[in-house]
């Protein structure tokens, strides 16, 4: 099989698994909300409602699969960090309230789920003051407007300010306990690389692949992940958002994968494209692609900007005279995931136009596409850290470019 080393797969110990599931420290915790508290007294916020669930998760340890369900972190500009959650999460608090600043918890059962809003209501008055400026993450999926209402109708006399990119700002950087959590992550995405494309054939499904990639991931030692891998093969890989349909792998035709393992909910995706006797137009598109991520790779680095990276891919797109069939962004950064993506909420974006510089400890995954709709597709991609004297591939499966067999 292509690539720079063999195909090894390793299944995880039990004793590994322990190590790995080190969850985040109180300190790193009470870090955060610190610096939440500090925007909010700059801001005259009284209190702040989080919905997010990567927001709760980042300030508080608390995870749940539950997102639907309304979950709310209060955090008021002093001490207090008031979880609300449904009385069946309550088990997912309990696990990790030695280490969490929360400092209460807040249950209701499901006969009280449409007066969810009047309790939180009642518990911003209760911390912010009843005309204190609440902070709403107006920008986010988890607020819907009916319940915005219903909350905006209890409190009609504060202030609503959105804080919508608070959390997110700060999830820009990642700590080294971060980091690390990306790392383990990086490694069993690998892991599950290797294996699936080890294990294909021509004549195989789509959906036997993504067998073997869900098997190899939890073998690995993953966690569950904010969404399913993706696999596609022959035209549907120029269907990009859609993954396996039972599909026949054939010669000639490119099959993608795109997945990721997670660990502490951070996420360290892949996207590979594997093709069994490739024309000599996929070999020329694959060479453009393996190039061009080659490039943005190596304009990573403290102190340059988004565009710059998205603009050393696209050069080479256009050297190969096929700019037009890549997308306007080669990057986005990644970190705490929850479905339905694994994408950061308010992250920054490889693309033309972004001036945002790159710093130590930004994690991004860099997915570079050559698309034709409803054709084909043929891509790559890296997850990577940008470090303090470069950068570094944070899921390496030994693969450069597009595996053609």
């Amino acid at each position: 099989m292509p690539g720079k080393s063999e195909p090894t797969f390793h299944v995880a110990t039990p004793a590994e698994l322990r190590v790995q599931k080190a969850p985040v420290e109180r300190r790193e915790l009470d870090a955060r909300l610190a610096l939440v508290r500090e925007e909010m007294r700059a801001r005259g916020v009284s209190v702040s409602l989080f919905t997010t669930p990567e927001s709760i998760c980042y300030l508080s340890g608390y995870s749940t699969r539950a997102i639907t369900a309304m979950q709310v972190l209060l955090v008021d500009a002093r001490s207090e960090a008031v979880l609300v959650i449904r009385r069946m999460d309550e088990g997912n608090y309990l696990r990790m309230r030695d280490r969490s600043p929360i400092t209460r918890l807040v249950i209701f059962t499901d006969d009280r789920l449409q007066d969810t809003m009047e309790i939180i209501a009642g518990l911003a008055r209760e911390i912010g003051g009843s005309s204190g400026a609440v902070g709403l993450e107006l920008d986010g999926m988890f607020l819907p407007p009916k319940q915005y209402d219903v909350l905006k109708a209890a409190l009609p006399h504060a202030e609503v300010i959105n804080i919508g990119a608070m959390a997110d700002r700060l999830r820009l950087v990642k700590s080294s306990f971060e980091v690390a959590c990306h790392r383990y992550a990086g490694a069993m995405t690998a892991a599950a690389m290797k294996r699936a494309v080890a294990n294909m054939r021509p004549g195989m499904t789509d959906s036997a692949v993504a067998a073997n990639v869900a098997a190899g991931l939890i073998e690995a030692g993953s966690e569950w992940v904010a969404t399913w891998p993706i696999i596609l093969t022959g035209q549907e890989t120029g269907r990009v958002h859609s993954s396996w349909q039972n599909e026949e792998i054939r010669p000639g035709q490119p099959t993608l994968l795109e997945f990721s393992a997670a660990r502490q909910r951070y996420h360290s995706p892949l996207l590979r494209t594997v093709i069994f006797s490739p024309d000599e137009e996929q070999r020329r598109l694959s060479e453009a692609v393996r190039k061009a991520c080659k490039a943005g790779i190596e304009a990573i680095k403290p102190g340059a900007t988004a565009e710059q990276v998205y603009f050393a891919e696209r050069s080479v797109m256009e050297e190969y005279g096929v700019a037009d069939l890549m997308s306007g962004r080669v990057g986005y950064t990644v970190g705490i995931g929850f479905a339905p993506n694994w994408v950061q909420r308010a992250g920054v974006d490889f693309m033309r136009g972004n001036g945002t510089v790159l710093q130590p400890g930004m994690v991004f995954h860099m997915p570079i596409l050559l698309m034709q709709a409803d054709v084909f597709g043929i891509g790559h991609s890296n997850t990577i850290v940008v470090t303090e004297d470069g950068n570094e591939i944070l899921a390496d499966d030994g693969f450069d470019g597009p595996i053609l067999i």
